[in-house]
């Protein structure tokens, strides 16, 4: 095996389901990492602390010479025995890593190496009222053991790190944690020519089906759209399911039967690209984001946005 200068192990845990932001995230960044990086070696961690997975054929698989998949297709039972292994120290990290780089609100014990954690936002600290107790107290114990045992940090816009330092100010400096901000760019080729005119194209929203989207005030607009524009076009949404949105399917679910919106859940990239490329604009209210994907998804198809000015938005849409 070729000898390379730094062994990186990097957490995939999320991308092995239906994905939302945090996993396309933790897939952009090693798919770059690696293509900027030859010389170093990557393993990728299909289960990560206690993110286990009951299947991996979905995660983010990379063929390249320079990346190991080592506990790909391994079972829950046996990744749960071997990351409670590494906890204790009895065991050793797959792969025997320089440096450990954290996406799924783990922070896990990964000594001798040095661990990297990516913080998407604070929403569960500045907007409890937009996740379930179970999910606000999962993020909140990621991040603070993270700021216990991680080396760095890695905040996925300039808005998330300010509002982790106004959540908790001076402790970066306090502790001596590195930090730093990686924007996102869009997963799709961008689009190399202008739109013209689509009459016939739907508006468009992307998201998951949580509070923190801010579908209800989307639907409530588009209700009222829908009635006194002479130009009536239908609303997709894209989007799987989430937390505190059972009244929210309800509500979708009569407004499909009014044929005023089209709800196709969770779809593939391709699909996704070409509702992009083709909706007359794309809706995208939200009342928190880290970032804001879809927003710069639409854009590199030339699709017209139309979003907030509250936390990441501006910095993400221009």
């Amino acid at each position: 095996m070729e000898k390379h200068s730094l062994k990186i192990g990097f957490d995939v845990a999320q991308t092995c389901h239906d994905r939302a932001g945090c996993g396309w995230v933790a897939d952009l960044l090693v798919r770059q990492m690696v293509k900027l990086a030859p010389a170093y070696e990557f393993f990728l961690y299909h289960h990560f602390g206690k993110w286990v997975n009951h299947d991996t054929t979905k995660g983010t698989h990379l063929d390249s010479k320079n990346v190991r998949e080592p506990l790909s297709g391994l079972s829950s039972r046996k990744a749960w025995d071997l990351w409670e292994s590494i906890a204790t120290g009895a065991g050793k990290l797959p792969g025997d890593p320089d440096i450990v780089h954290a996406n799924c609100f783990q922070a896990p014990l990964v000594r001798p190496a040095k661990l990297v954690y990516t913080v998407y936002d604070v929403s569960f600290w500045v907007h409890p009222e937009f996740a379930t107790e179970e999910n606000r107290l999962f993020c909140q114990r990621g991040v603070l053991e993270a700021v216990d045992r991680a080396a760095g940090l890695v905040f996925i816009s300039q808005s998330s790190m300010d509002e982790f330092q106004r959540v908790l100010p001076g402790l970066l400096e306090r502790r001596g944690i590195r930090h730093t901000v990686a924007p996102l760019a869009s997963r799709f080729e961008a689009a190399t020519q202008p739109r013209g005119a689509m009459p016939g194209t739907c508006w468009l929203a992307v998201g998951s089906l949580e509070p923190r989207k801010n579908y209800d005030r989307i639907l409530s607009a588009f209700e009222i759209y829908f009635e006194n524009s002479a130009v009536k076009r239908q609303l997709t949404i894209v989007g799987g399911k989430g937390w505190k949105s059972e009244d929210l399917r309800r509500r979708i679910k009569t407004l499909e039967q009014r044929g005023l919106i089209k709800y196709e859940g969770y779809v593939g990239d391709s699909r996704l690209c070409e509702l992009y490329s083709t909706a007359f604009g794309l809706v995208f209210p939200s009342h928190y984001e880290g970032f804001g994907l879809p927003i710069v998804e639409a854009m590199s198809q030339a699709c017209p946005v139309i979003t907030r000015r509250n936390s990441s938005l501006p910095e993400v849409g221009g």
